[in-house]
């Protein structure tokens, strides 16, 4: 037998019997059904058990699999224990440990505390795929993907069975060898050696140090250090899976290097990404270890491809915050973030004392920078939270339609009925306008059995009377509605979510919206999925801009509206309560469009107005270059003026403006 006694006998001797080995079987909560039966068939010793430990130092996102568990680490120093995990604080462990010794803390926990045939190990966002012809190299070794899908999952072969069969056609499987880039470091070409301490929080005398304990302790594996060391061919991440008798001699020899190593490096000054040494150093120890066995009789050894998940945040669970809020639902990326702040600070502006606001934002890119920021607004105020949910676990967004004037993140409202399960109803606002009135009120709305509140959309009912872009036929047609005219507008809406369930589900929705087939894409899905189903809401509660230009606005268009919405429109413009700058003109990039003092009021709030004003200022100034520019070429030819006529009228403000400042730099 490969195993050698005698260093059977210095495991023994140095770390004595695990204490509760054979004990327990701890099953965490995901995938218990599944888990449970597979367990039956292990005490009935027809299938091995099979344990890979899925490292987590917050809460993650693990898929339900009878062979995967999470197990938190660090677990000693952080105060909490995560729910549906198992962690490293228990038993015989090194839980205090985890700053320098980072995933290698549930390492020495499984060695110590746990009993199974094969033991493995996962990073929360790296796994490995068991599909060896996987082949979509990153360039850093990894198959990426964004997240961790049934997409996902399926490529990767992470199913029971297929994973069993081929975890057990082996006694060690270790992650595919990452080839480095052929450039030449200190006149040769890159190995693993070399590489360690290519960044600035890696010291090669660290790596030294633990060298030459190897080859005091352990002299046989010197031979394969050395060729590992100039190897250009790394295993990473401290990830494999190993047949219970290689892994209790791994450790054995891992632990006993590393602590020896841990007394004669001096950490003391050492930054906390230089503290993670031992992490470090056990990376380079996993591949001498592995390739060691390679070269041992009758061992059988493989290696798979290693994944790279970018995010694995759990699935978010909305509790509402208060028994009577009033929830409010807004969803940005992170560019729109200074907007989003001044559309929820007018919000708060505007907010009774007596009501509670429970403000749910969805993203996916939104920075911590900026939910810090927008998150002040509700400092100090006990009748209002802030919260961020991002919602990329929920569908993939890279199939839907997007250009320069729709993100992503507008399709977000289909999916709040399936993230907010525990609520029945809410408040959607777009966060490209403000409030100038208590919201609290367009919650109060009853909605009189209807599953959705929102206003009609005059913009489209003044295109139909104008008979244009064929709305009534698509309307009619196409959406299927009884009267084109009852179209709504989606930026402010009041969410039966309970109702909305019963119609359809979000996961319907976001199949409609992947077909493409439709011109204002999730508007016009809810106008489908909510015809008949609609209490129409007070202009005052969406008051639209109206966007000019040179000839033509869009009052032009809203004046063709059936007279009584039109009349309506015009009576809420003089008092709305929120005012939409939907379409191409924004406040921050037209200081001076329809509406824009209502905005600046609030932006003075933000803690984005003064970058708001130098980016404006930046674009006028840019603005006032190019005119100028034009200007001095139409002075130069006559025939130019002609069209200097058309795009700056006679009498008109902008022409007056432009040669003003003309006039100043003569």
């Amino acid at each position: 037998m490969w195993l050698c006694r005698a260093r059977q006998r210095a495991s023994a001797m140095l770390y004595g019997k695990p204490e509760s080995a054979g004990k327990r079987i701890k099953i965490p909560q995901n995938a218990v059904d599944e888990r449970n039966v597979i367990y039956m068939e292990k005490q009935a010793g027809q299938i091995p058990d099979i344990r890979i430990y899925v490292v987590c130092h917050k809460p993650a996102y693990v898929p339900e699999n009878p062979y995967l568990y999470p197990i938190q680490v660090g677990t000693a120093l952080s105060g909490t224990k995560l729910p549906g995990m198992l962690h490293d604080d228990e038993g015989d462990n090194i839980s205090e440990r985890n700053k320098t010794y980072c995933e290698l803390t549930a390492q020495y926990w499984a060695w110590k505390n746990e009993e199974a045939d094969y033991y493995g190990f996962f990073h929360y966002r790296r796994y490995l795929a068991f599909d060896p012809s996987l082949n979509k190299d990153d360039g850093w070794g990894n198959i990426a993907y964004d997240r961790i899908s049934e997409e996902a999952i399926e490529e990767m072969k992470l199913q029971p069975e297929i994973m069993r069969d081929l975890i057990t056609k082996y006694d060690v499987i270790s992650v595919r060898g990452r080839r480095y880039p052929r450039i030449k470091t200190e006149g040769k070409t890159m190995d693993v050696y070399h590489e360690y301490g290519m960044v600035p929080f890696q010291h090669r005398k660290d790596l030294d140090i633990t060298l030459q304990i190897l080859k005091e302790k352990y002299p046989a594996f010197a031979q394969t250090a050395d060729s590992y060391m100039q190897s250009e061919n790394a295993h990473e991440c401290n990830m494999f899976i190993m047949k219970k008798e290689i892994y209790k001699d791994y450790c054995a020899w891992l632990f006993d290097i590393l602590f020896e190593t841990e007394k004669r490096i001096d950490s003391t000054w050492y930054s906390v990404e230089e503290y993670r040494v031992m992490g470090y150093l056990a990376e380079r120890l996993c591949g001498i270890y592995y390739e060691w066995l390679k070269t041992q009789p009758g061992i059988r050894a493989g290696e798979l491809p290693k994944t790279l998940f970018k995010e694995t945040a759990p699935k978010a669970v909305l509790e509402p915050v208060y028994p009577a809020g009033v929830p409010i639902v807004l969803s940005a990326n992170d560019k729109f973030s200074p907007y989003l702040d001044i559309m929820i600070r007018s919000v708060i502006v505007n907010a009774s004392p007596e009501r509670e606001y429970d403000i749910i934002i969805l993203y996916n890119d939104i920075s911590e920078k900026n939910q810090h920021l927008i998150s002040m607004a509700a400092r100090d105020k006990q009748n209002i939270s802030i919260r961020f949910i991002r919602v990329c676990e929920y569908f993939d967004a890279g199939k839907l339609f997007v250009d320069q004037h729709l993100s992503v993140e507008t399709y977000y409202r289909l999916i709040i009925p399936e993230i907010m399960p525990n609520y029945h109803k809410i408040l959607y606002l777009d966060c490209d306008m403000v409030a100038d009135h208590d919201v609290a009120e367009l919650y109060d709305f009853d909605l009189n059995g209807a599953v959705i509140g929102a206003a009609k959309d005059i913009d489209v009912a003044g295109q139909l009377n104008l008979n244009q872009n064929n709305w009534q036929t698509y309307a009619t047609e196409i959406l299927g509605l009884d009267s084109p005219y009852d179209y709504f507008q989606a930026g402010v809406l009041i969410l039966d979510l309970d109702g909305l369930r019963r119609t359809m589900s979000s996961e319907d929705m976001i199949q409609m919206a992947l077909t493409h087939s439709y011109r204002c894409h999730d508007q016009d899905i809810l106008n489908i999925v909510c015809k008949n189903k609609v209490t129409y809401l007070p202009q005052q509660w969406n008051t639209l801009m109206d966007w000019q230009e040179i000839g033509r606005s869009r009052m032009d268009i809203l004046k063709m509206a059936p007279r009584q919405l039109y009349e309506a429109y015009t009576q809420a413009r003089k008092r709305p309560y929120l005012i939409h700058f939907a379409g191409y003109q924004k406040p921050w990039d037209v200081v001076d469009c329809d509406f824009a003092e209502y905005f600046w009021e609030y932006a003075k709030l933000s803690p984005y107005y003064p970058m708001i004003l130098q980016k404006t200022k930046r674009c006028l100034m840019d603005e006032r270059e190019a005119e100028l520019s034009r200007i001095a070429k139409m002075e130069q030819n006559a025939g130019i003026r002609k069209i200097a006529n058309k795009v700056l009228p006679i009498g008109s403000r902008r022409r007056e403006w432009v040669k003003s400042i003309y006039r100043k730099t003569k």
